[in-house]
C-alpha cells in the first residue's frame, strides 16, 4: 500500500533530550517508590481510623465510597443558570404611547427642552443612533 509520505524525517535531537529529561524526572528508584507507597498507605490508614471513629457502624467500603471516590464540589465556583439569560421565544414587546407624553395637537416648535430630549431619546431608541 502506497502512502503520501515521501521519506521518514529523523527525530530532532532537542526533542529527544527533552524526552529523556522528562523520563528521568518522572522515574524513582525502587527505594523511593516504596517510601512513597508506605507514606500513602500510612495516610490512608490514619484517614480510615478517623472516619471509622467519627462514623460508628460504617465500614471501610463506606469510607472509600464517601471519602476517596467522591468528588468534592463545595469549592466548584458559582453556578450559573443559563435559562435566566436565554432569550425567550415569545419576547415581550413594549408599547410606546407618545400621546401620553404630550398634549394633543402640539407641534415640535412648541415642545419644552425636556420634551424635545424625550422625543430625541425615543427616536434614537427606535431607529438607532447614527453618527
Amino acid at each position: 500500500m502506497k502512502t503520501q509520505i515521501e521519506k521518514k524525517l529523523p527525530a530532532k535531537q532537542d526533542r529527544m533530550e527533552e524526552t529523556e529529561k522528562l523520563i528521568k524526572l518522572a522515574s524513582e528508584s525502587l527505594a523511593e517508590e516504596k517510601d512513597m507507597s508506605d507514606f500513602m498507605d500510612m495516610k490512608y490508614e490514619m484517614a480510615l481510623e478517623k472516619y471509622l471513629k467519627n462514623n460508628p457502624g460504617k465500614t471501610e467500603q463506606d469510607f472509600i465510597d464517601e471519602v476517596i471516590i467522591r468528588i468534592p464540589m463545595e469549592s466548584g465556583g458559582k453556578v450559573i443558570d443559563f435559562a435566566k439569560y436565554a432569550k425567550s421565544k415569545d419576547p415581550k414587546i413594549k408599547k410606546l404611547s407618545l400621546a401620553e407624553l404630550f398634549t394633543p395637537g402640539k407641534t415640535l416648535a412648541e415642545l419644552t427642552p425636556q420634551e424635545r430630549e424625550t422625543v430625541n431619546t425615543l427616536l434614537k431608541l427606535t431607529f438607532g443612533k447614527k453618527d
